[in-house]
């Protein structure tokens, strides 16, 4: 039911590869060229950000290019390499523009992906994943899946699903998958299955 990391990117490329020739890029995941440079670059933004990434983050960034990659309408690179991407996501802009209230960006806690509407936090601390909106009064409200692994398998296996025309499963079931450990979870997920 929920895809094995390999499997993902075998089935990604047999869909979008074709594609590429007509210039949808970001579709695939595409495995890491240099796993040293990638290490070398997550140890400096861990540095900038002042945090410790979880392990099944920086295994799965380093096996896979998640540079410009997008999968079920959430977006994790903009272009250029995953580690400055999360930089610049964590940073103040150049407008003085943050995602978090206050001061301080909250210990911990960063900003790995966005989709519409949703911002997809990280607790660098134990790994939990959070779907956040601008209106909702608390940061981690949601929980959404247990660590960044779950999160990514279960949202590349559902694109994957719904392109093979094949039955999603069912809110419950993923937000099992992920351990969730949150009932507003299954909303997210019925809302991402969805899509």
């Amino acid at each position: 039911m929920f895809l094995e990391l390999d499997q993902i990117a075998r089935e990604l490329d047999e869909i979008y590869l074709p594609l590429e020739q007509e210039g949808i890029t970001g579709m695939r995941l595409s495995p890491q060229c240099d796993s040293s440079a990638c290490i070398q670059a997550l140890e400096k933004a861990q540095e900038t950000l002042g945090v410790k990434f979880p392990l099944k983050l920086s295994r799965l960034v380093c096996k896979f290019d998640f540079g410009e990659f997008e999968v079920c309408n959430v977006r994790f690179g903009a272009g250029g390499d995953y580690a400055s991407e999360l930089v610049r996501l964590n940073g103040t802009d150049e407008y003085g523009g943050k995602w978090w209230p206050g001061e301080a960006r909250p210990a911990n806690l960063i900003v790995f992906a966005v989709g519409d509407p949703w911002i997809f936090l990280l607790d660098c601390a134990d790994g939990a994943i959070y779907a956040w909106l601008l209106g909702d009064e608390e940061l981690c409200g949601r929980r959404v899946a247990g660590d960044f692994e779950r999160f990514f398998r279960a949202l590349a296996s559902i694109g994957i699903t719904r392109l093979s025309k094949k039955a999603v499963p069912s809110a419950e079931e993923i937000a099992k998958f992920v351990q969730a450990g949150d009932d507003n979870a299954i909303e997210f997920w019925r809302e991402i299955a969805e899509i």
